[in-house]
């Protein structure tokens, strides 16, 4: 065997990624599988992964908002944020912003829609 034949050998075949997600979606319970990898994917989404999604970039929001990218880039960084802005932020990529207080009693759980602001008004 030549040294190219051997070194074909050991190199993987490489696979397309659409063989390969139609291989993972033939597989029993694949569809429940992938809808809660979606639901995970979204309740755990930071501001800058939403605003990539949203194919928006910092320039953009930064112009519609009225501030620096820089400010943006803060933003999306923070751990402790002013709600007004986030607000702000997520009106600005066509989103209304929603605050709930979530119980969690025994193995029971509800949530509670709160207001924030101006009396009358979500937040």
């Amino acid at each position: 065997m030549s040294a190219s034949d051997e070194r074909r050998n050991l190199m993987p075949s490489a696979k397309s990624y659409r063989k390969l997600g139609a291989a993972v979606e033939a597989r029993p319970g694949a569809d429940e599988r992938l809808e809660r990898l979606r639901r995970d994917t979204l309740a755990e989404i930071g501001l800058y992964e939403l605003r990539r999604t949203l194919d928006r970039s910092q320039a953009e929001v930064a112009a519609l908002l009225e501030v620096s990218q820089s400010a943006i880039s803060q933003l999306e960084h923070s751990t402790d944020l002013r709600i007004s802005t986030l607000r702000a932020y997520l009106e600005k990529l066509g989103a209304t912003l929603r605050v709930e207080a979530v119980f969690e009693v025994d193995e029971d759980e509800w949530s509670v829609p709160l207001r924030i602001g101006e009396a009358g008004t979500a937040a």
